[in-house]
């Protein structure tokens, strides 16, 4: 089962791959194909899109993906055990 983490990571790994990239660059479609369905194969293709990149594209794409989920009060939120489905108490 797809969790909410890795749809809203697949999601914010094609829009900086899309800032990033070639906008050519299949790696942008295969991301977002991955946070759309969440299908196995599709997760799985997105990470070796990824694994394939150069190491410099690679890092550059995980270094702000990293920074943009670690800066998302929402996302932080959603992960936190026993908080309420309903959103933030404040």
């Amino acid at each position: 089962m797809l969790s909410p983490f890795d749809t809203r990571f697949f999601a914010t790994l094609a829009e900086v791959a899309a800032q990033v990239l070639d906008p050519q660059d299949s790696t942008i479609e295969i991301a977002r194909k991955a946070a759309r369905t969440g299908a196995p194969d599709d997760l799985r293709a997105a990470r070796q899109a990824l694994d394939d990149l150069p190491a410099d594209k690679r890092d550059r794409l995980m270094a702000e993906t990293h920074r943009r989920l670690a800066t998302d009060l929402s996302a932080i939120w959603d992960q936190m055990p026993g908080a309420p489905s309903g959103g933030r108490m404040n």
